[in-house]
């Protein structure tokens, strides 16, 4: 505990209250799912679709993109994909119409959460907090989506609210990156450094990367800023 003292005090002190940004140096997880509201995949569908979902993980969005051209699947699934991937690559506007497309099938929850997800980058954080919490009230198990109406309740400066998100999510996936350091930097916030300082010690997390945490909040110190931020 000690050893992160020295470099937080200081820090602590300029921190203000302010929204911030997800981690974005911790890969994010995907959403899991299974359900395709009842499409039934052919062999050679289902292997592409797993293919893409990989290079999606791996960061490959560009070539994501080109293997989901043409595709005449009709699945969710590969909806989402081709959401995830656009938006990964700068293309909002296609991206928000996938997602609301999606909003339509039994995936309505990964479409609402993915138009809250651009909505936030816009800093419509009003409407983006409707669409999440409606994307949460659909999966209330789903690890990742109570992870990112966290944030959104973050950026919205309800720091008790969001931690109570961050902590359901680290309940439902224990050891979930972004939840965690998200979690940590809201106490932050919170004026809460020591159970912060804490929670980063159980967790491994190092000191550089402590440091680093905080470093990310200060820069989101400004409203305009922090309305800006982007979910990643």
């Amino acid at each position: 505990m000690r050893r992160y003292q020295s470099f937080t005090r200081s820090a602590l002190v300029v921190i203000t209250v302010m929204a911030i940004s997800a981690c974005a140096s911790v890969k994010e997880t995907n959403y899991q799912t299974s359900a395709d509201c009842g499409t039934k995949l052919s062999q050679p569908q289902t292997i592409k679709l797993d293919l893409v979902a990989q290079l999606i993980d791996e960061g490959s969005y560009y070539s994501a993109l080109a293997h989901l051209e043409n595709d005449n699947s009709g699945s969710p699934r590969a909806l989402w994909l081709m959401a995830e991937a656009q938006r990964k690559t700068g293309m909002l506007s296609e991206a928000y119409d996938v997602y609301r497309e999606l909003s339509l099938t039994c995936m309505t929850a990964y479409g609402h959460a993915g138009m809250a997800k651009i909505l936030a980058t816009r800093g419509d954080l009003e409407i983006s907090h409707q669409h999440m919490l409606k994307a949460r009230r659909l999966a209330p198990t789903n690890a990742d989506i109570r992870n990112d109406y966290g944030f959104i309740l973050l950026a919205m400066q309800d720091f008790k609210a969001a931690q109570r998100e961050f902590m359901t999510s680290l309940q439902l996936q224990p050891g979930h990156p972004v939840a965690l350091r998200n979690m940590i930097m809201s106490l932050i916030l919170d004026g809460d450094s020591r159970t912060a300082m804490r929670m980063a010690e159980n967790n491994d997390i190092q000191e550089t990367e402590f440091k680093s945490l905080i470093e990310k909040a200060n820069h989101f110190a400004e409203p305009a800023v922090a309305k800006r931020a982007v979910i990643n």
